[in-house]
């Protein structure tokens, strides 16, 4: 799933209206409104967007470090634990455990939204 689409549906997840557009220079998502003027979500960089997430669906989070080509590297793993599914989200990002962490939570809030679609 490309970066688009994960925060696509990730938002869908969130239940966020369908966005505007997609902004892949800061990887980040637009909303226009006449009344309440432009949103930009950016929970790729934004912790306090990822917590939301995280809190908002009952995401567990798990990090620590693993060994991966030669070197340890963070790791993130999220379970989504709801009455419909289980789903593991592991993530690996260079050196930074809260990327990593930020895009496992993406990842898992992506495979929710993307199930609401199928639901619907």
């Amino acid at each position: 799933m490309s970066d688009e689409e994960i925060l696509r549906y990730a938002a869908k997840a969130m239940g966020f209206a369908e966005p505007h557009s997609y902004r892949p220079k800061s990887n980040s998502l637009l909303w226009v409104g006449k009344e309440s003027g432009a949103a930009i979500w950016r929970p790729f960089d934004d912790d306090k967007e990822a917590f939301q997430i995280m809190v908002d669906l009952n995401l567990f989070v798990f990090h620590g470090w693993t060994y991966a080509h030669g070197e340890d590297v963070p790791l993130a793993n999220v379970v989504v634990d709801n009455a419909e599914q289980t789903v593991p989200s592991g993530e690996i990002k260079g050196d930074d455990p809260r990327a990593a962490t930020r895009r496992a939570i993406l990842r898992a809030a992506a495979s929710i939204g993307k199930a609401k679609e199928k639901n619907t």
